[in-house]
C-alpha cells in the first residue's frame, strides 16, 4: 500500500481545468460562472520581516478556508483519480462481505468488491496485491496529477508492505506456488519512496502488522494527558 501526500495541493489546482471540470460533471454554466466571479482578480501582498510587497495576482489553487474550497477540490480531485484508475490498468485489494454486511475471509463464499483507493480531502491512500500493481499505479498518479498542475511530495509518501502479505508468500513457497511478491522499490524523479512500518493516516496509526496494539496505547496515552490536565479542575 501507499500513503501519497500532495505537496501545496490546494493552493496548486489548475483554475481553468477545474472550471471545464465542473461542467463536465453537469454543474451548470451559470454556476460555474459566478464561481469564476469569485476568484476574479484575486490578489494578496506578503509581509516578510516588516516589509510589506507589492500587490501580485493569485492565478491558481482555491480559497483557503472557504467554503466552497472542499467541494471544488473533490469534484477535481476524483475526475483525477478516475482518469489514473483507467490509465493504470490495476485492481485493488479484495474484500468479501456476507448479508449481515461485515467483512469475512477469502475462504469464505461471499459477495466480494475490490478497494484500489480511499480518499479524504487530499489524503490518499493506494492498495494493490502487488508491487508490480502499485508501481504502475504511482507512476500513472504522477503522470496525470502533473497534467492537472498537482505534484506528489515524494518526502512525504510513504510505502508499506503488510505483515500478512509476507506471510502468505512464505507459505505458497513452501508449497511450490507462484508468488507475486510484495517487496517494493518504487522511485519517482530518481527519488526513492521510502518504506515504513507504521504511518499515521488521518490521525490514525497504521502498522504493517496489521495489528491495533500501538494506535490503542497512543490512543490511551493521549486520554491520561487530558485527564491529568482536568484533574486540578474536578
Amino acid at each position: 500500500m501507499c500513503f501519497i501526500d500532495i505537496a501545496k495541493a490546494y493552493d496548486s489546482v489548475n483554475r481553468e481545468l477545474l472550471w471545464k471540470v465542473c461542467l463536465n460533471y453537469g454543474i451548470s454554466e451559470k454556476l460555474v460562472n459566478l464561481l469564476k466571479m469569485l476568484y476574479k482578480d484575486s490578489i494578496a501582498k506578503v509581509k516578510v520581516n516588516g516589509e510589506v510587497s507589492d500587490t501580485f495576482e493569485i492565478k491558481t489553487g482555491v480559497m483557503q478556508g472557504g467554503i466552497p474550497s472542499p467541494i471544488l477540490f473533490n469534484i477535481l480531485f476524483d475526475f483525477i483519480i478516475r482518469r489514473i484508475i483507467d490509465e493504470a490498468d490495476v485492481t485493488g485489494v479484495k474484500f468479501s462481505y456476507g448479508s449481515n454486511d461485515f467483512c469475512h475471509g477469502r475462504s469464505e463464499k461471499h459477495d466480494d468488491f475490490d478497494i484500489l483507493a480511499l480518499l479524504y480531502a487530499d489524503d490518499l491512500v493506494v492498495m494493490c496485491e502487488t508491487a508490480i500493481d502499485l508501481e504502475k499505479f504511482i507512476k500513472s498518479f504522477e503522470k496525470v496529477t502533473q497534467q492537472f498542475g498537482l505534484t506528489m511530495s515524494i518526502k512525504k509518501t510513504c510505502l508499506m508492505s503488510l505483515q500478512q502479505l509476507k506471510e502468505d508468500q512464505h507459505r505458497k513457497v513452501l508449497k511450490g506456488q507462484n508468488v507475486n511478491y510484495t517487496d517494493i522499490d518504487i522511485n519517482i524523479r530518481n527519488q526513492k519512496i521510502e518504506t515504513a512500518v507504521s504511518f499515521t493516516y488521518l490521525g490514525c496509526i497504521i502498522t504493517n502488522d496489521q495489528r491495533q496494539d500501538t494506535e490503542l496505547s497512543a490512543r490511551l496515552t493521549k486520554a491520561s494527558k487530558a485527564f491529568n490536565m482536568l484533574r486540578h479542575a474536578i
